[in-house]
């Protein structure tokens, strides 16, 4: 049990600490409205749309890891809690704007 949670901690670290970070950002700068501005679907698909391409995303860097180059476990945690909590953040906000 201790030994799964010590394996998932820099996935979950990371994915605490991009949220964060985007958070901040997407308050200064907008992000967020610029995405969905640009994304030319529904307003309630772009949450979905969002996810989705983040699943993706995580998906060729796994395979990218396992068939070209070796990249360690705890290096694709990292890397895929980042995007994980970018993409929730973003499908956040844009599902509250649809609610709105």
């Amino acid at each position: 049990m201790a030994n799964s949670l010590v394996k998932a901690l820099p996935m979950l670290l990371s994915m605490m600490i991009s949220q964060l970070i985007y958070l901040k950002i997407d308050n200064k700068y907008n992000v967020t409205n610029k995405v969905s501005s640009r994304l030319s679907i529904r307003q309630e698909l772009k949450a979905f749309f969002c996810i989705c391409c983040v699943m993706i995303s995580i998906l060729i860097i796994g395979v990218i890891g396992i068939y070209v180059i070796n990249i360690n476990n705890t290096l694709y945690g990292v890397i895929s809690g980042t995007l994980t909590g970018i993409g929730i953040s973003i499908s956040v906000k844009l599902s509250k704007k649809q609610t709105l």
